[in-house]
């Protein structure tokens, strides 16, 4: 709210002074008001680009809020069913070059790959996960199966601790 009264206070001092130079010098008033709107509608039309790419990410990701890892320039989205946690397999097979349709393993139990619980999509846990980059021969899984376990089983396995600790009497 502070932004937008800040811009229509600019705008206001543009639009008077504009009118003072056009009332006393007839249409060069124009001109010769120009550089005022460009000094004081500088900073909120530069500030605007960014506050709109901050925006659009927003929207794309609101509905992952909170419910993602992020590997190098993939969204690992994460669900949650209790406290089981399920990765989307498209999300993690993408990680290493694979896509669902052509990947196709019946190694995994259904503990490790499955449909995600109240979702329809396909889905890893994170024991599926490190069994996958276990078996994988891209160049990649095992840079990838070491941030999983640090950054993701981790992180999982202490917000279960914590919970269990304040679930405890």
């Amino acid at each position: 709210m502070k932004a937008f009264l800040n811009l229509a206070l600019r705008i206001l001092i543009c639009a008077a002074v504009t009118w003072t130079g056009v009332v006393l010098t007839g249409l060069i008033g124009f001109v010769l008001t120009a550089p005022i709107w460009g000094v004081l509608l500088a900073k909120p039309i530069l500030e605007f680009f960014p506050a709109f790419e901050r925006m659009v990410h927003r929207q794309a990701f609101q509905e992952w809020e909170g419910k993602y890892y992020k590997y190098g320039r993939t969204h690992l989205r994460v669900y949650f069913n209790g406290d089981d946690a399920w990765f989307i397999a498209k999300d993690v097979l993408s990680v290493l070059d694979k896509t669902p349709e052509s990947w196709r393993d019946a190694r995994f139990t259904a503990e490790e790959y499955g449909v995600i619980p109240g979702r329809s999509e396909m889905g890893f846990s994170p024991a599926g996960v490190v069994k996958l980059t276990q078996l994988s021969g891209h160049p990649e899984a095992p840079k990838f199966r070491l941030w999983f376990e640090r950054a993701v089983v981790f992180t999982l396995q202490r917000q279960k601790e914590a919970r269990d600790a304040h679930a405890s009497p």
